[in-house]
């Protein structure tokens, strides 16, 4: 018995609704890390977005005036951490560390300098 015409734009409608919801939700955008300092230095972050259960963790050495991209959701609060707190944040502890940013849709290709000039 063939399908209804009615019936299959119904579910060609559905699904393409379904596909646009979901791609809209996990927008990403590029940001470049910066080591603005005047020496080599490991820098170590903590990601954290409101639908993820877990935090991510993630290292980088960088030279000075080196830059490292990362591509983040929407959302997502980025701060910079030492050893003991992301210690702290794998047993389950909350942990802020050093805020950077909460990444919006404009902050897409932004560069953030990691050295705050005192």
């Amino acid at each position: 018995m063939p399908m209804k015409p009615i019936r299959f734009v119904t579910y060609l409608l559905v699904w393409l609704l379904a596909i646009t919801a979901f791609a809209q939700s996990n927008q990403k955008v590029t940001l470049l890390l910066k080591n603005n300092g005047l020496l080599p230095r490991e820098f170590k972050f903590l990601e954290r977005h409101p639908d993820d259960k877990y935090p991510n963790v993630f290292t980088t050495y960088l030279l000075p005036g080196q830059t490292y991209k990362v591509q983040l959701k929407v959302g997502t609060s980025l701060a910079q951490v030492n050893q003991d707190e992301i210690n702290a944040s794998m047993r389950g502890s909350d942990v802020t560390g050093k805020p950077l940013l909460l990444v919006k849709a404009t902050d897409a290709d932004k560069t953030i300098n990691l050295i705050q000039k005192r």
